[in-house]
């Protein structure tokens, strides 16, 4: 975007790094004795307090002798009733103190979680009176005023690859982040938008060789990931390489995905139905045709690439994009009869991910975003223009529009 263009905008976009300086781092009550009952036909109880007496006498044949005396058969069926009673009053009693436990649990639970909302909620509210203050509540573009969403929380989504190197990085951390979308969340109005950021997206990335920072240098957004010394580190820097792309707008949270964590997540929603974008012939996915996703099926159709077509990582995007939204959508439809579905969903995740984002703020946000009505969750992908670069795939954003997304995304209009 030229300098002209620029001017009005109070967004301040995060400092420069070439300047030399490298950017900052990161519980059953006992049962009572059952009492005898009245008026009850049954005989005289044995003398043994053992149960196993009781229920010798009460299922002696008739016409046999015990104690010199011939039982009768309204003395068995006596005996039997007291027998059944028995066992009744000790399985209410045992489903009595289930419930009790059950209780207690679900009471703890509740209050843990409010806690937790709590908690989560103050740490998004320090953040975002930061946020205000940085970047100020109103912008003027193209004649326009426009007020900042003072509700707003970002978080970087990246879905990892670690079965792709770079080795210039000199790192340990090795791979790339193929998939970078911000997600915002209005916890005011309940709406989310997730903003793609293309993996081929030039863009200034913080280099490092051997843990020394090298400046920022120009080349894919995806290569960012494998310039952090560690997993932690490597998500940090993705976040805030797309905070810069997005003009500034504050990402405090990240929440990085190891593709192969796709699987048993989609499996934990019960598997995912969509229409597929794109036909994925390796494992009889084609393209139109409604299909409900599996295990290794759900992976292989957001991982799959053609890398001989140049628009292979565009393609592969829209499949990605097209999960995505169906994954939601199972997802607030289980969390519509099941709130603690998303909890849940949270927990199967953490073996295959790295994220700031603790239980906490995670339980604020899906109990607030629920609370104010999410049913869609909205997908937009930065425009721009794809070509052939020296040796790779390079897409050049449209400033322009990307502004304007951060406008309409995290402002609005203000009537004049």
């Amino acid at each position: 975007m030229d300098d002209e263009k620029m001017t009005g905008r109070h967004f301040s976009g995060s400092s420069s790094v070439s300047e030399g300086t490298a950017p900052a781092g990161k519980r059953f009550a006992h049962a009572a004795a059952p009492e005898p009952e009245v008026g009850s036909t049954a005989p005289e109880p044995a003398p043994s307090p053992e149960p196993e007496a009781d229920v010798q006498a009460a299922t002696v044949s008739a016409g046999e002798v015990v104690d010199g005396s011939s039982s009768t058969p309204a003395v068995e069926d006596g005996a039997k009733a007291l027998e059944k009673k028995s066992k009744r009053r000790i399985a209410l009693r045992v489903l009595l103190g289930v419930v009790i436990v059950l209780a207690v649990a679900v009471a703890a639970g509740a209050i843990y979680i409010n806690q937790s909302i709590a908690r989560g909620r103050k740490a998004f509210d320090d953040s975002m009176s930061q946020a205000i203050e940085e970047k100020g509540k109103t912008v003027v573009y193209n004649g326009k005023t426009y007020a900042l969403n003072e509700h707003m929380v970002s978080v970087a989504f990246i879905g990892f690859d670690n079965r792709t190197t770079n080795s210039a990085s000199g790192n340990d951390v090795a791979g790339q982040s193929d998939t970078i979308m911000v997600v915002a969340l209005n916890t005011d109005t309940g709406k989310a938008t997730g903003i793609v950021i293309p993996r081929d997206s030039m863009v200034d990335v913080d280099t490092y060789i051997s843990g020394n920072y090298n400046g920022t240098h120009a080349m894919q957004i995806c290569l960012q990931y494998s310039y952090g010394s560690t997993s932690e580190e490597s998500s940090e820097l993705v976040a805030r390489c797309a905070s810069r792309v997005l003009y500034g707008m504050p990402i405090d949270y990240y929440f990085t995905l190891n593709v192969e964590g796709v699987g048993p997540l989609n499996d934990a929603v019960g598997g995912v139905t969509l229409v597929p974008v794109q036909s994925v012939p390796s494992v009889g996915i084609s393209e139109g045709v409604e299909t409900t996703l599996y295990g290794k099926t759900a992976e292989r159709y957001v991982q799959f690439r053609d890398t001989s077509t140049l628009t292979s990582s565009l393609d592969r995007q829209r499949r990605q994009v097209s999960y995505l939204k169906a994954f939601t959508s199972k997802v607030l439809q289980n969390a519509t009869g099941d709130p603690a579905a998303l909890l849940s969903l949270y927990q199967t995740a953490q073996e295959y991910t790295w994220t700031n984002l603790g239980f906490d703020q995670f339980s604020y946000l899906a109990s607030t975003m629920l609370a104010k009505g999410m049913t869609s969750f909205d997908v937009v992908t930065l425009d721009g223009e794809m070509g052939e670069g020296e040796t790779y795939a390079e897409f050049h954003l449209n400033q322009d529009a990307v502004y304007q997304t951060v406008l309409d995304t995290y402002y609005t209009p203000v009537d004049e």
